[in-house]
């Protein structure tokens, strides 16, 4: 298997194939999209894009059938910027099932398809035929989506249809969306179903049929077995006035525990209220501290309420709701706790969430749809990246990620827990890398670093490991201590 150097090469290679992609439609925006087919020495048999021979042909059908058609790809490793697709018209065969067919051992993905009914599909197919996937660095993830903008949001504008999925799939898209029979349409609030129209500045009659129309297409309602409208289980999520009444999971348990008595603020109602419930109780609960700067005294929050707010959205939206476990939410005497039901969808890793390169999965994708069109969450992926500068960026240490008794753990830890002195100031931790980003996080863990470590620990060349510890002396954050073979590095006023 090709090294991690030789990855992102690869990776790389396939995102400057895919801004050579050649769109057919005129109607609609169609994805841009690269692949790079690598044998298992790392030697590369072909590259291609979209439209690469004909308009319209995907870029896994060129490289399988077109370029590679008499070549033997068992155990191969394809690195393509678009997740492949799982339905296409007949006769043409999906990009999917041509990757299994031609046994290639290895997917790395760079985004999934924008479309809730469809993302996730071709990853989880893979999967379920024996494929190992992977994601590509969230780095050109982005790079990626920025590319592929147009698509994106022409899918996130639509309103889509459900009918894709009668065939049964295990992946994200599947349990959202089942109709939950013993629901009814009373059972949503017309508060929230009115917000989430206003958000969407759409002009619907709460209740009317045209809304039933709008969210049905959107996969909130439904059809019973008996052709009733009846909420989805995203929709009862999201919409209902007592959601923990007919899903008992819904139910978020929150609460602080400081000087020795704990204080309750369980949230029981629709997910779109959840963001004020949150930041209501926990400025209530928090500490607040008096911080001079220059001549101004600043009340300051013993957390910022930005890392906060992801790690609890994270929990509340990508949880997994078959299991009949709450979401925890506590604030301890040093910590902020979250805890959620289920672990990570594969093939999202727990390594890629510490080193805060995890690539956007969700598997409620509709669920955080209906909150990113609401205004909640912003461009995808970057969600980690912001709670960790928020931390950061307010002198605390970065979130720290793990499993526990089935649950994914987040804590952000508090005052008592400050690695040291320094604190970046927003307008310095904006100037900086994300790999700097993590040098720093790697000092404040080990006390030190060493050009050594930068170059193990990060997989840099010397020469770069250099420049960066040299940038990050400049600026003020980092002191070079000794000579030498005992040259390293401390945390400035250490």
């Amino acid at each position: 298997m090709p090294s991690s150097k030789a990855n992102r090469k690869f990776m790389e290679s396939a995102v400057e194939e895919m801004r050579k992609s050649l769109s057919e439609h005129k109607h609609k925006q169609d994805p841009l999209v690269g692949a790079v087919l690598v044998r298992a020495n790392g030697k590369v048999l072909a590259a291609t894009h979209r439209g690469d021979l004909r308009v319209g042909d995907h870029a896994e059908y060129t490289l399988i059938e077109r370029y590679l058609s008499d070549k033997n790809l068992d155990g191969a490793t394809l690195y393509v910027t678009l997740e492949p697709c799982t339905r296409r018209n007949p006769p043409k065969k999906p990009c999917a099932e041509r990757v299994v067919g031609a046994r290639i051992k290895r997917v790395f993905v760079g985004m999934t398809d924008p479309n809730p009914d469809i993302c996730g599909r071709g990853v989880q197919y893979l999967m379920n035929h024996g494929v190992e996937v992977d994601f590509f660095d969230l780095d050109l993830v982005h790079r990626i989506m920025e590319t592929n903008r147009e698509f994106i949001d022409y899918w996130e504008a639509a309103e889509i249809t459900t009918s894709t999925l009668a065939e049964p799939f295990e992946g994200p898209s599947g349990k959202e969306l089942e109709v939950v029979e013993r629901a009814s349409l009373d059972d949503l609030s017309r508060d929230a179903l009115s917000r989430y129209v206003s958000g969407r500045k759409k002009k619907k009659r709460v209740p009317s049929n045209e809304l039933w129309e709008l969210m049905e297409r959107a996969g909130y309602v439904g059809r019973t077995k008996k052709g009733q409208v009846a909420p989805t289980m995203a929709g009862i999520i999201l919409f209902a006035t007592e959601p923990a009444e007919i899903l008992p999971q819904c139910r978020v348990a929150i609460e602080a525990k400081k000087a020795g008595r704990t204080v309750s603020g369980d949230f029981e109602g629709p997910l779109l209220g959840f963001r004020d419930h949150l930041e209501r109780f926990f400025k209530e609960q928090m500490r607040q501290f008096t911080e001079v700067r220059e001549l101004d005294r600043i009340q300051v929050a013993e957390y910022p309420m930005e890392a906060i707010r992801e790690a609890a959205f994270n929990a509340v939206i990508h949880r997994d709701y078959e299991a009949g476990a709450r979401v925890h939410i506590t604030l301890k005497e040093t910590e902020v706790e979250v805890r959620s039901p289920g672990g990570l969808l594969k093939p999202l890793s727990l390594s890629r969430i510490r080193a805060f390169n995890a690539a956007p999965y969700s598997r409620n994708p509709h669920i955080a749809l209906a909150v990113q069109r609401m205004g909640w969450i912003e461009e995808k992926g970057s969600g980690l990246a912001r709670m960790r500068d928020a931390m950061i960026t307010h002198g605390l240490r970065p979130p720290v990620f793990d499993f526990a008794d089935g649950y994914f753990v987040v804590t952000l830890p508090g005052q008592d827990q400050v690695w040291s002195a320094t604190q970046l100031a927003p307008e310095l931790l904006a100037k900086l890398e994300d790999r700097q980003k993590m040098m720093i996080d790697f000092v404040r863990e080990q006390g030190k670093i060493t050009r050594t470590d930068c170059v193990k620990r990060f997989k840099v060349s010397a020469k770069t490991a250099t420049r960066e510890l040299n940038r990050l002396v400049e600026v003020g954050v980092l002191e070079k201590r000794e000579k030498g073979p005992a040259t390293h590095y401390v945390l400035s006023g250490t």
